[in-house]
């Protein structure tokens, strides 16, 4: 069963879908209405959503989603390019953040995950060594959770306070990955800002495909998928598509398959995923719904 906490709210649903309706109810009906940068956005402080990836795919059938730039975003993102060109066909989900030729920079995952700053020599405090190169987290995390498949220290961390004017600061602070007796891996995913119709339908997604990859790389299965956001919000100008998507009806879930061919084993398996390695199977959504960007 998935399950959403909204305030002092607890549901549960045996389909994503069902559950991410709700969510966007609670806060058509019970959220705050604020006007920022971006405009009016009804929104709510410290909800939560628990995905169950033994029962699916958190990928919703309430309107068609692009399932291959998904898998695009998520490959970029354990990538090593900061540049847009390397998306593909997916561009567009970041083009918008990036500088006339294409870089994102700080705003780039992959920065973060894969090429974490080295510090500067001479800058340590009194018993501490830092790195001075750049820090493939990735990498350390499965290490980690490869040698040691009960740690409690498989973090990686997104959000870098050092990084000065970034185009988009990180939505998502971090990752942290728990293992558990029976063989499976959890993660939770941290969130400072969820826009309910653009982003988080593509994020919660990306991160349920984290999880299955990384519990395939350190031998586990993939169980459970966290996610607790400060600022869960639907933005004015897309009211009308939430109220189209709570009135569609759920449909059953889908699952996600990554095929045996890739080298899962490999003490480096991040560089061995391509497009193709990746299945959505059973998925039905309804109609595509165009949306903009705020």
């Amino acid at each position: 069963m998935h399950s959403l906490n909204v305030g002092t709210h607890a549901i549960t649903a045996g389909t994503w879908d069902a559950i991410y309706a709700r969510y966007l109810s609670e806060i058509l009906k019970r959220g705050d209405t604020f006007v920022g940068r971006n405009g009016e956005t009804k929104s709510m402080f410290g909800c939560s959503v628990t995905v169950d990836l033994t029962c699916g795919f958190p990928l919703t059938r309430l309107r068609k989603m692009p399932v291959k730039n998904i898998v695009r975003e998520f490959l970029f993102d354990c990538g090593f390019n900061t540049n847009v060109e390397a998306l593909g066909p997916a561009a567009h989900f970041w083009s918008f953040l990036a500088d006339s030729d294409g870089w994102l920079g700080a705003s780039s995952y992959c920065r973060s995950w894969r090429q974490w700053p080295g510090s500067a020599s001479g800058v340590e405090v009194p018993n501490e060594k830092l790195h001075d190169t750049e820090v493939d987290q990735l990498r350390i995390l499965i290490g980690k959770l490869r040698s040691a498949p009960n740690t409690r220290h498989g973090t990686v961390i997104t959000h870098n306070p050092t990084a000065i004017d970034p185009a988009c600061p990180p939505c998502h602070l971090g990752m942290q990955f728990m293992p558990r007796p029976d063989g499976t891996l959890d993660m939770m995913v941290p969130a400072r800002s969820n826009d309910m119709i653009v982003g988080f339908p593509l994020d919660i997604a990306r991160y349920a495909i984290m999880t299955h990859v990384i519990a395939k790389a350190v031998g586990m299965k993939p169980g459970r998928l966290f996610m607790p956001s400060a600022n869960s919000h639907v933005y004015s100008n897309c009211y009308n598509i939430a109220e189209k998507l709570i009135g569609r009806e759920s449909r059953p879930e889908c699952q996600l398959t990554i095929d045996d061919s890739w080298d899962h084993e490999d003490e480096n398996p991040l560089e061995f995923l391509m497009l193709d390695h990746f299945n959505v199977v059973s998925y039905d959504p309804h109609e595509a719904i165009k949306i903009s960007v705020n």
